[in-house]
């Protein structure tokens, strides 16, 4: 009787002691995936600032959140030769690791004066890069065709009471 006991001690001490571990494998287990799954700098950390050099803003800074993985919400404001430039955009990321194809949409707003000022579309393609640790690089083209006119033509060559050019872009931006 007395070696059952000592059995059924053992037993249960093997038991006990198997479903912690297998308690603990399915923890590290769970932690694991969750790190693969969120291994990806852009869903890291879920916003992003942008400096941007060329269409739509020309020089500005951009503000984006991601939605998803892939979809991103923004908003920007900018400046052009005689103006400030604004604008609402969505980006979708074709991929959702490090380096990722981007196609943007945005309205954007080209103000100098009351009587100077354009509302226009812009549409981006680009690629972008982030480094490790959340910094990043993207190179694309922008195209921006004006929906309305401008009561008094712009001074500059690019912008005279309308707008419709296709502009390199360069940008670089920070995940946080």
């Amino acid at each position: 009787m007395r070696m059952h006991n000592k059995l059924v001690a053992v037993m249960l001490g093997l038991a006990f002691v198997g479903g912690a571990a297998a308690a603990a494998q399915a923890r590290v287990t769970e932690k694991v995936e969750a790190m693969i799954a969120e291994n990806t700098p852009l869903k890291v950390h879920d916003t992003d600032i942008w400096f941007q050099v060329g269409g739509p803003l020309v020089f500005g800074i951009q503000y984006d959140k991601f939605a998803t993985a892939n979809v991103v919400l923004g908003a920007g404001l900018g400046s052009y030769l005689e103006g400030t430039s604004l604008d609402l955009a969505i980006k979708y990321h074709f991929l959702t690791g490090k380096f990722t194809p981007f196609l943007s949409g945005a309205g954007v707003f080209y103000y100098s004066d009351p009587k100077r000022n354009i509302f226009a579309l812009g549409l981006s393609a680009g690629l972008a890069y982030t480094f490790d640790g959340g910094l990043g690089l993207s190179l694309g083209a922008s195209y921006v065709k004006a929906i309305s006119e401008s009561q008094e033509p712009f001074s500059s060559q690019w912008v005279n009471d309308s707008i419709n050019w296709v502009s390199p872009q360069f940008g670089l931006h920070w995940n946080f």
